[in-house]
Protein backbone atom coordinates (compact mmCIF):
# COMPACT_ATOMS: atom_id res chain seq x y z
CA UNK A 1 0.00 0.00 0.00
CA UNK A 2 1.37 3.37 -0.92
CA UNK A 3 0.58 6.11 1.56
CA UNK A 4 2.34 9.01 -0.11
CA UNK A 5 -0.92 10.93 -0.40
CA UNK A 6 -0.97 11.22 3.39
CA UNK A 7 2.46 12.76 3.62
CA UNK A 8 2.09 16.11 5.34
CA UNK A 9 3.08 19.16 3.32
CA UNK A 10 6.60 20.32 4.08
CA UNK A 11 6.55 22.75 6.94
CA UNK A 12 9.31 24.72 5.29
CA UNK A 13 11.74 24.65 2.40
CA UNK A 14 14.65 24.90 4.83
CA UNK A 15 15.39 25.79 8.43
CA UNK A 16 16.73 29.34 8.53
CA UNK A 17 18.99 30.20 11.44
CA UNK A 18 18.81 33.81 12.62
CA UNK A 19 20.12 34.92 15.99
CA UNK A 20 20.09 31.33 17.25
CA UNK A 21 16.36 30.89 16.55
CA UNK A 22 15.08 28.36 14.04
CA UNK A 23 12.64 29.68 11.46
CA UNK A 24 10.83 27.97 8.59
CA UNK A 25 11.44 30.63 5.96
CA UNK A 26 13.36 30.22 2.71
CA UNK A 27 12.88 30.48 -1.03
CA UNK A 28 14.92 29.21 -3.94
CA UNK A 29 15.62 32.79 -4.97
CA UNK A 30 17.40 33.48 -1.69
CA UNK A 31 20.16 30.92 -2.05
CA UNK A 32 21.88 28.83 -4.68
CA UNK A 33 24.07 25.75 -4.54
CA UNK A 34 27.08 27.89 -5.38
CA UNK A 35 26.39 30.09 -2.37
CA UNK A 36 26.79 27.16 0.02
CA UNK A 37 30.50 26.96 0.69
CA UNK A 38 31.64 24.04 2.78
CA UNK A 39 34.62 26.03 4.02
CA UNK A 40 32.28 28.42 5.79
CA UNK A 41 30.10 25.73 7.30
CA UNK A 42 29.91 25.53 11.08
CA UNK A 43 29.26 22.16 12.70
CA UNK A 44 26.70 21.76 15.47
CA UNK A 45 23.86 19.61 16.71
CA UNK A 46 20.14 19.76 17.36
CA UNK A 47 17.90 17.65 19.61
CA UNK A 48 14.74 16.06 18.17
CA UNK A 49 12.24 13.52 19.40
CA UNK A 50 12.15 10.78 16.77
CA UNK A 51 9.44 8.14 17.12
CA UNK A 52 9.19 8.97 20.82
CA UNK A 53 12.93 8.82 21.54
CA UNK A 54 15.18 11.88 22.14
CA UNK A 55 17.94 12.01 19.51
CA UNK A 56 20.76 14.49 18.90
CA UNK A 57 21.32 15.06 15.18
CA UNK A 58 24.55 16.40 13.69
CA UNK A 59 24.15 19.66 11.75
CA UNK A 60 26.04 22.29 9.85
CA UNK A 61 25.08 25.95 9.59
CA UNK A 62 25.93 26.98 6.06
CA UNK A 63 24.94 30.13 4.28
CA UNK A 64 22.34 30.89 6.94
CA UNK A 65 20.72 27.45 6.76
CA UNK A 66 20.81 24.49 9.12
CA UNK A 67 21.39 21.21 7.28
CA UNK A 68 21.36 17.75 8.86
CA UNK A 69 23.46 14.61 8.52
CA UNK A 70 21.90 12.48 5.78
CA UNK A 71 23.26 9.17 7.06
CA UNK A 72 22.10 9.86 10.61
CA UNK A 73 18.58 10.81 9.54
CA UNK A 74 18.32 7.70 7.37
CA UNK A 75 19.46 5.49 10.24
CA UNK A 76 17.03 7.04 12.73
CA UNK A 77 14.11 6.67 10.29
CA UNK A 78 15.09 3.10 9.39
CA UNK A 79 15.64 4.01 5.74
CA UNK A 80 18.07 2.24 3.45
CA UNK A 81 20.88 4.37 2.00
CA UNK A 82 23.02 3.45 -1.01
CA UNK A 83 25.81 5.57 -2.54
CA UNK A 84 26.24 5.13 -6.29
CA UNK A 85 28.00 6.71 -9.22
CA UNK A 86 24.91 8.77 -10.04
CA UNK A 87 24.25 9.93 -6.49
CA UNK A 88 22.51 8.67 -3.37
CA UNK A 89 19.35 6.55 -3.17
CA UNK A 90 17.20 6.14 -0.07
CA UNK A 91 14.25 3.81 0.52
CA UNK A 92 11.93 3.87 3.52
CA UNK A 93 11.69 0.73 5.64
CA UNK A 94 8.25 -0.24 4.29
CA UNK A 95 9.38 0.00 0.67
CA UNK A 96 6.81 2.69 -0.09
CA UNK A 97 9.08 5.57 -1.13
CA UNK A 98 12.29 5.98 -3.09
CA UNK A 99 14.42 9.15 -2.98
CA UNK A 100 17.37 9.97 -5.25
CA UNK A 101 19.63 12.98 -4.67
CA UNK A 102 23.11 14.32 -5.40
CA UNK A 103 25.44 16.54 -3.41
CA UNK A 104 25.55 20.07 -4.80
CA UNK A 105 22.36 19.57 -6.85
CA UNK A 106 19.04 21.13 -5.82
CA UNK A 107 16.78 18.82 -7.82
CA UNK A 108 15.95 15.39 -6.41
CA UNK A 109 13.45 12.65 -7.21
CA UNK A 110 10.74 11.23 -4.95
CA UNK A 111 8.97 8.17 -6.34
CA UNK A 112 9.91 9.34 -9.85
CA UNK A 113 8.73 12.92 -9.39
CA UNK A 114 11.31 15.71 -9.63
CA UNK A 115 11.34 18.20 -6.74
CA UNK A 116 13.82 20.81 -5.52
CA UNK A 117 15.63 21.48 -2.30
CA UNK A 118 15.89 25.11 -1.28
CA UNK A 119 19.55 24.44 -0.52
CA UNK A 120 21.49 21.78 -2.39
CA UNK A 121 22.95 18.99 -0.23
CA UNK A 122 26.44 19.79 1.10
CA UNK A 123 29.40 17.47 1.72
CA UNK A 124 31.64 18.22 4.69
CA UNK A 125 34.29 15.87 6.10
CA UNK A 126 32.98 13.06 3.88
CA UNK A 127 29.43 13.46 5.28
CA UNK A 128 26.43 14.68 3.30
CA UNK A 129 24.08 17.21 4.90
CA UNK A 130 20.55 17.95 3.65
CA UNK A 131 17.37 19.86 4.47
CA UNK A 132 15.62 17.96 7.23
CA UNK A 133 11.96 18.68 6.48
CA UNK A 134 12.12 17.81 2.80
CA UNK A 135 14.03 14.59 3.39
CA UNK A 136 11.67 13.42 6.17
CA UNK A 137 8.54 14.09 4.13
CA UNK A 138 10.10 12.58 0.98
CA UNK A 139 10.56 9.33 2.90
CA UNK A 140 6.90 9.41 3.99
CA UNK A 141 7.57 10.75 7.45
CA UNK A 142 6.07 13.58 9.46
CA UNK A 143 7.84 16.52 11.08
CA UNK A 144 6.58 19.20 13.45
CA UNK A 145 9.12 21.96 13.81
CA UNK A 146 7.61 23.69 16.85
CA UNK A 147 7.53 20.51 18.93
CA UNK A 148 10.79 19.18 17.44
CA UNK A 149 9.17 15.83 16.73
CA UNK A 150 9.65 13.45 13.81
CA UNK A 151 7.78 10.28 12.87
CA UNK A 152 9.17 7.73 10.43
CA UNK A 153 5.73 7.48 8.87
CA UNK A 154 3.14 10.24 8.66
CA UNK A 155 -0.16 9.67 10.41
CA UNK A 156 -3.01 9.28 7.90
CA UNK A 157 -4.97 12.47 7.38
CA UNK A 158 -8.74 12.53 7.05
CA UNK A 159 -11.81 12.15 9.20
CA UNK A 160 -12.41 8.86 11.01
CA UNK A 161 -15.32 7.08 12.67
CA UNK A 162 -16.54 3.61 13.72
CA UNK A 163 -13.88 2.72 16.28
CA UNK A 164 -13.06 -0.80 17.54
CA UNK A 165 -10.28 -2.39 19.59
CA UNK A 166 -8.69 -5.73 18.71
CA UNK A 167 -7.13 -8.25 21.08
CA UNK A 168 -3.61 -7.53 19.84
CA UNK A 169 -3.89 -3.90 20.97
CA UNK A 170 -4.80 -2.51 17.56
CA UNK A 171 -7.38 0.22 17.10
CA UNK A 172 -9.49 -0.16 13.95
CA UNK A 173 -11.22 2.87 12.43
CA UNK A 174 -12.94 3.79 9.17
CA UNK A 175 -11.78 6.79 7.15
CA UNK A 176 -15.20 8.32 6.61
CA UNK A 177 -14.16 10.95 4.06
CA UNK A 178 -12.35 8.54 1.73
CA UNK A 179 -13.73 7.93 -1.77
CA UNK A 180 -13.93 4.19 -1.08
CA UNK A 181 -14.03 2.08 2.09
CA UNK A 182 -10.73 2.23 3.97
CA UNK A 183 -10.48 0.57 7.38
CA UNK A 184 -7.15 1.20 9.09
CA UNK A 185 -5.62 -0.63 11.98
CA UNK A 186 -3.48 1.58 14.20
CA UNK A 187 -0.84 0.46 16.65
CA UNK A 188 -0.17 2.71 19.62
CA UNK A 189 2.95 4.08 17.93
CA UNK A 190 1.99 7.19 15.93
CA UNK A 191 2.62 6.67 12.22
CA UNK A 192 2.52 2.88 12.50
CA UNK A 193 -0.66 1.65 10.82
CA UNK A 194 -1.87 -0.65 8.04
CA UNK A 195 -4.82 -0.93 5.70
CA UNK A 196 -7.00 -3.47 7.51
CA UNK A 197 -9.93 -3.93 5.12
CA UNK A 198 -11.64 -2.32 2.14
CA UNK A 199 -14.88 -4.29 2.51
CA UNK A 200 -17.82 -1.88 2.54
CA UNK A 201 -19.95 -4.26 4.61
CA UNK A 202 -17.24 -4.55 7.27
CA UNK A 203 -17.17 -0.84 8.16
CA UNK A 204 -19.04 -1.60 11.39
CA UNK A 205 -19.03 -4.92 13.21
CA UNK A 206 -19.88 -6.41 16.58
CA UNK A 207 -16.75 -7.31 18.54
CA UNK A 208 -16.44 -10.51 20.57
CA UNK A 209 -15.73 -10.26 24.29
CA UNK A 210 -12.10 -11.32 23.75
CA UNK A 211 -11.81 -8.77 20.90
CA UNK A 212 -10.44 -11.40 18.53
CA UNK A 213 -13.41 -11.47 16.13
CA UNK A 214 -15.90 -9.14 14.54
CA UNK A 215 -19.29 -10.08 13.08
CA UNK A 216 -21.40 -8.22 10.54
CA UNK A 217 -24.13 -8.83 7.98
CA UNK A 218 -23.48 -7.99 4.33
CA UNK A 219 -25.95 -6.49 1.84
CA UNK A 220 -27.50 -9.92 1.17
CA UNK A 221 -28.13 -10.68 4.85
CA UNK A 222 -25.24 -13.17 4.98
CA UNK A 223 -23.40 -13.15 8.31
CA UNK A 224 -19.64 -12.72 8.08
CA UNK A 225 -16.85 -13.12 10.61
CA UNK A 226 -13.73 -10.98 10.41
CA UNK A 227 -10.49 -11.93 12.13
CA UNK A 228 -9.41 -8.77 13.97
CA UNK A 229 -5.78 -9.82 13.79
CA UNK A 230 -5.50 -10.58 10.07
CA UNK A 231 -8.59 -8.95 8.52
CA UNK A 232 -9.59 -12.27 6.93
CA UNK A 233 -13.36 -12.48 6.30
CA UNK A 234 -15.34 -15.73 6.22
CA UNK A 235 -19.08 -16.53 5.95
CA UNK A 236 -21.08 -17.94 8.86
CA UNK A 237 -24.02 -20.20 7.96
CA UNK A 238 -26.24 -19.76 4.92
CA UNK A 239 -29.17 -17.76 6.28
CA UNK A 240 -29.78 -14.53 4.33
CA UNK A 241 -32.62 -12.97 6.32
CA UNK A 242 -32.19 -9.35 7.42
CA UNK A 243 -30.06 -9.15 10.56
CA UNK A 244 -29.32 -6.09 12.69
CA UNK A 245 -27.99 -5.32 16.19
CA UNK A 246 -25.62 -8.28 16.30
CA UNK A 247 -24.34 -9.25 19.76
CA UNK A 248 -21.78 -11.88 20.81
CA UNK A 249 -22.26 -14.23 23.73
CA UNK A 250 -19.58 -13.84 26.39
CA UNK A 251 -18.01 -17.20 25.46
CA UNK A 252 -17.88 -16.33 21.75
CA UNK A 253 -19.88 -19.40 20.69
CA UNK A 254 -23.16 -17.68 19.79
CA UNK A 255 -24.29 -14.57 17.95
CA UNK A 256 -27.63 -12.96 18.78
CA UNK A 257 -29.43 -10.53 16.48
CA UNK A 258 -32.67 -8.79 15.60
CA UNK A 259 -34.16 -10.53 12.56
CA UNK A 260 -36.63 -9.71 9.81
CA UNK A 261 -37.47 -6.95 7.34
CA UNK A 262 -39.40 -5.13 10.07
CA UNK A 263 -37.03 -6.06 12.92
CA UNK A 264 -39.80 -8.16 14.42
CA UNK A 265 -37.85 -11.19 15.71
CA UNK A 266 -34.98 -12.16 17.97
CA UNK A 267 -32.74 -15.04 16.92
CA UNK A 268 -29.35 -16.60 17.47
CA UNK A 269 -26.80 -18.50 15.40
CA UNK A 270 -24.16 -20.99 16.46
CA UNK A 271 -20.67 -19.84 15.52
CA UNK A 272 -19.56 -23.47 15.33
CA UNK A 273 -22.37 -24.89 13.17
CA UNK A 274 -24.08 -21.91 11.53
CA UNK A 275 -27.48 -23.13 12.77
CA UNK A 276 -30.07 -20.38 13.29
CA UNK A 277 -32.58 -20.61 16.13
CA UNK A 278 -35.58 -18.34 16.79
CA UNK A 279 -35.80 -16.82 20.28
CA UNK A 280 -38.82 -14.53 20.00
CA UNK A 281 -41.46 -14.18 17.29
CA UNK A 282 -44.10 -11.95 18.88
CA UNK A 283 -44.64 -9.93 15.67
CA UNK A 284 -43.80 -6.69 17.49
CA UNK A 285 -41.88 -4.58 15.00
CA UNK A 286 -39.01 -2.09 15.32
CA UNK A 287 -36.80 -3.88 17.83
CA UNK A 288 -33.27 -2.53 18.27
CA UNK A 289 -30.31 -2.14 20.65
CA UNK A 290 -30.26 -5.82 21.60
CA UNK A 291 -28.17 -6.73 24.65
CA UNK A 292 -27.46 -10.16 26.17
CA UNK A 293 -26.48 -10.73 29.80
CA UNK A 294 -23.02 -12.14 30.49
CA UNK A 295 -24.55 -15.43 31.69
CA UNK A 296 -26.73 -15.68 28.57
CA UNK A 297 -29.92 -15.93 30.60
CA UNK A 298 -31.66 -12.73 29.56
CA UNK A 299 -32.00 -10.24 26.72
CA UNK A 300 -32.84 -6.56 26.82
CA UNK A 301 -33.88 -4.52 23.81
CA UNK A 302 -35.72 -1.38 22.73
CA UNK A 303 -39.03 -1.29 20.86
CA UNK A 304 -39.86 1.86 18.94
CA UNK A 305 -43.64 2.05 19.27
CA UNK A 306 -45.22 4.09 16.50
CA UNK A 307 -48.60 5.82 16.37
CA UNK A 308 -51.78 3.76 15.94
CA UNK A 309 -53.95 4.54 12.93
CA UNK A 310 -57.70 4.85 13.63
CA UNK A 311 -60.58 5.16 11.22
CA UNK A 312 -64.38 5.19 11.29
CA UNK A 313 -66.68 2.62 9.72
CA UNK A 314 -66.61 4.38 6.33
CA UNK A 315 -62.79 4.32 6.24
CA UNK A 316 -62.56 7.66 4.47
CA UNK A 317 -59.34 9.61 4.20
CA UNK A 318 -60.82 12.50 6.15
CA UNK A 319 -61.73 10.25 9.05
CA UNK A 320 -58.22 8.76 9.41
CA UNK A 321 -56.43 9.73 12.62
CA UNK A 322 -53.23 8.58 14.28
CA UNK A 323 -53.04 8.06 18.04
CA UNK A 324 -49.53 8.89 19.30
CA UNK A 325 -50.43 8.66 22.99
CA UNK A 326 -48.50 5.41 23.42
CA UNK A 327 -45.76 6.11 20.87
CA UNK A 328 -42.12 6.18 21.93
CA UNK A 329 -39.23 3.92 22.83
CA UNK A 330 -39.64 1.34 25.55
CA UNK A 331 -37.24 -1.16 27.10
CA UNK A 332 -38.18 -4.83 27.29
CA UNK A 333 -36.53 -7.78 28.99
CA UNK A 334 -36.81 -11.41 27.85
CA UNK A 335 -36.03 -14.51 29.91
CA UNK A 336 -33.99 -16.76 27.61
CA UNK A 337 -34.03 -19.75 29.96
CA UNK A 338 -37.79 -20.31 29.88
CA UNK A 339 -39.36 -21.62 26.69
CA UNK A 340 -42.25 -19.46 25.52
CA UNK A 341 -41.43 -16.64 27.95
CA UNK A 342 -43.10 -13.32 27.20
CA UNK A 343 -41.17 -10.04 27.11
CA UNK A 344 -41.61 -7.87 30.19
CA UNK A 345 -41.76 -4.09 29.84
CA UNK A 346 -39.13 -2.30 31.92
CA UNK A 347 -40.28 1.23 31.08
CA UNK A 348 -43.45 3.10 30.16
CA UNK A 349 -42.21 6.71 30.06
CA UNK A 350 -42.24 8.75 26.82
CA UNK A 351 -38.53 9.63 26.83
CA UNK A 352 -36.07 8.22 24.30
CA UNK A 353 -33.95 5.34 25.54
CA UNK A 354 -30.37 4.92 24.35
CA UNK A 355 -27.41 2.63 25.07
CA UNK A 356 -29.09 -0.01 27.25
CA UNK A 357 -26.72 -2.32 29.13
CA UNK A 358 -27.24 -5.36 31.37
CA UNK A 359 -24.89 -5.09 34.34
CA UNK A 360 -23.33 -7.97 36.27
CA UNK A 361 -25.84 -7.68 39.13
CA UNK A 362 -28.83 -7.90 36.79
CA UNK A 363 -29.58 -4.19 36.75
CA UNK A 364 -30.24 -2.44 33.44
CA UNK A 365 -28.79 0.97 32.67
CA UNK A 366 -29.77 3.31 29.85
CA UNK A 367 -29.52 6.91 28.76
CA UNK A 368 -32.79 8.80 29.03
CA UNK A 369 -33.19 11.66 26.55
CA UNK A 370 -36.16 14.01 26.52
CA UNK A 371 -38.07 13.45 23.27
CA UNK A 372 -38.67 17.20 22.87
CA UNK A 373 -35.16 18.23 23.89
CA UNK A 374 -36.40 20.32 26.80
CA UNK A 375 -34.59 18.42 29.55
CA UNK A 376 -31.02 17.25 30.05
CA UNK A 377 -30.04 13.66 29.34
CA UNK A 378 -30.03 11.41 32.39
CA UNK A 379 -28.25 8.12 33.01
CA UNK A 380 -30.75 5.77 34.64
CA UNK A 381 -30.58 2.44 36.39
CA UNK A 382 -33.38 -0.11 36.68
CA UNK A 383 -32.57 -2.49 39.50
CA UNK A 384 -33.44 -6.17 39.50
CA UNK A 385 -36.59 -5.48 41.56
CA UNK A 386 -37.83 -2.96 38.93
CA UNK A 387 -36.99 0.29 40.74
CA UNK A 388 -35.65 3.18 38.65
CA UNK A 389 -32.96 5.56 39.91
CA UNK A 390 -30.74 8.23 38.40
CA UNK A 391 -26.94 7.94 38.30
CA UNK A 392 -25.58 11.35 39.28
CA UNK A 393 -22.63 12.73 37.31
CA UNK A 394 -20.97 16.10 36.92
CA UNK A 395 -21.77 16.16 33.20
CA UNK A 396 -24.71 15.63 30.87
CA UNK A 397 -24.22 12.09 29.54
CA UNK A 398 -24.29 11.55 25.79
CA UNK A 399 -22.82 8.05 25.48
CA UNK A 400 -22.51 4.88 27.56
CA UNK A 401 -21.18 1.35 27.19
CA UNK A 402 -20.94 -1.70 29.40
CA UNK A 403 -17.60 -3.17 30.49
CA UNK A 404 -16.77 -6.07 32.78
CA UNK A 405 -16.52 -3.77 35.80
CA UNK A 406 -19.62 -1.69 35.10
CA UNK A 407 -19.97 1.28 32.74
CA UNK A 408 -17.84 3.76 30.85
CA UNK A 409 -19.75 6.95 29.99
CA UNK A 410 -18.95 10.28 28.42
CA UNK A 411 -20.70 13.58 28.87
CA UNK A 412 -20.48 17.32 28.44
CA UNK A 413 -19.88 19.69 31.35
CA UNK A 414 -21.37 23.16 31.72
CA UNK A 415 -18.19 24.74 30.31
CA UNK A 416 -18.41 22.58 27.18
CA UNK A 417 -15.67 20.11 28.11
CA UNK A 418 -16.04 16.40 27.39
CA UNK A 419 -15.47 14.11 30.37
CA UNK A 420 -15.22 10.32 30.32
CA UNK A 421 -16.04 8.40 33.51
CA UNK A 422 -15.75 4.85 34.75
CA UNK A 423 -18.59 3.65 37.00
CA UNK A 424 -18.05 0.40 38.90
CA UNK A 425 -21.05 -0.82 40.86
CA UNK A 426 -22.11 1.57 43.61
CA UNK A 427 -18.68 3.25 43.78
CA UNK A 428 -18.31 6.92 42.95
CA UNK A 429 -17.61 7.69 39.28
CA UNK A 430 -13.92 7.96 38.39
CA UNK A 431 -12.83 10.52 35.80
CA UNK A 432 -10.71 8.89 33.10
CA UNK A 433 -10.16 11.78 30.70
CA UNK A 434 -11.19 15.37 30.12
CA UNK A 435 -10.80 17.46 26.97
CA UNK A 436 -12.06 20.73 25.53
CA UNK A 437 -12.58 19.01 22.17
CA UNK A 438 -15.76 17.26 21.04
CA UNK A 439 -15.71 13.47 21.40
CA UNK A 440 -18.04 11.57 19.07
CA UNK A 441 -17.03 7.96 19.83
CA UNK A 442 -15.38 5.99 22.61
CA UNK A 443 -14.07 2.41 22.56
CA UNK A 444 -12.66 0.52 25.56
CA UNK A 445 -9.79 -1.97 25.35
CA UNK A 446 -10.42 -5.52 26.56
CA UNK A 447 -8.54 -4.99 29.83
CA UNK A 448 -10.16 -1.59 30.38
CA UNK A 449 -6.80 0.17 30.70
CA UNK A 450 -7.05 2.20 27.51
CA UNK A 451 -9.67 4.20 25.64
CA UNK A 452 -9.85 4.86 21.94
CA UNK A 453 -11.73 8.03 21.04
CA UNK A 454 -12.74 9.95 17.95
CA UNK A 455 -12.23 13.66 18.60
CA UNK A 456 -13.02 16.08 15.77
CA UNK A 457 -12.56 13.18 13.35
CA UNK A 458 -9.12 12.23 14.71
CA UNK A 459 -8.21 8.90 16.32
CA UNK A 460 -6.61 9.11 19.76
CA UNK A 461 -5.71 6.55 22.40
CA UNK A 462 -6.09 7.52 26.06
CA UNK A 463 -4.09 5.90 28.84
CA UNK A 464 -3.63 7.17 32.39
CA UNK A 465 -5.45 10.36 31.42
CA UNK A 466 -3.02 11.23 28.61
CA UNK A 467 -3.90 11.39 24.90
CA UNK A 468 -1.79 10.11 22.02
CA UNK A 469 -2.94 11.17 18.55
CA UNK A 470 -2.80 8.40 15.93
CA UNK A 471 -4.30 10.15 12.91
CA UNK A 472 -4.98 13.52 11.39
CA UNK A 473 -2.89 16.67 11.42
CA UNK A 474 0.32 16.78 13.46
CA UNK A 475 -1.27 18.98 16.10
CA UNK A 476 -0.57 17.71 19.59
CA UNK A 477 -3.69 16.71 21.53
CA UNK A 478 -4.44 18.51 24.75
Amino acid sequence: MKNSKWIGAALASALLVTGGAVSVLATSSQVSAAAVKTAAAVEGSMSWNINGTPVTLSTINSGGYKLYSLSQIAAELGAGLVHGSSGIQLNDSKGLHSVQLQAGVKSYQVDGETLEFTVAPVVRNSKTYVELTKLVTALGGELEADAHTILSFARPAGSFDTLHWSADGGLIANQSDAESTLLYKFTQTPGNYDLFSSSESAVDFAVSADQQWGAFSDETGQLKLINLSTGLISPLGKDTSVKTDIVWSSDGKTLYFVQGDKQEKLAQISVETGEVKALLEDKVENKSELRISADGKSAVYIVNITGTAKNDADSTEDSLTVDFSKAGEQLYKLDLTTKGAKPAALTTTPDNKLYPEILANGSVSYLSADADGNAANTLKLITADGKSTDIALGAEVNWSTGVSTGLVVSGTTTDGSTVIYSIAGSAAPVELYRTAEDVSEVAVSADGSKLGIISDGKVLVIQNGKALQLSGSPEVAN
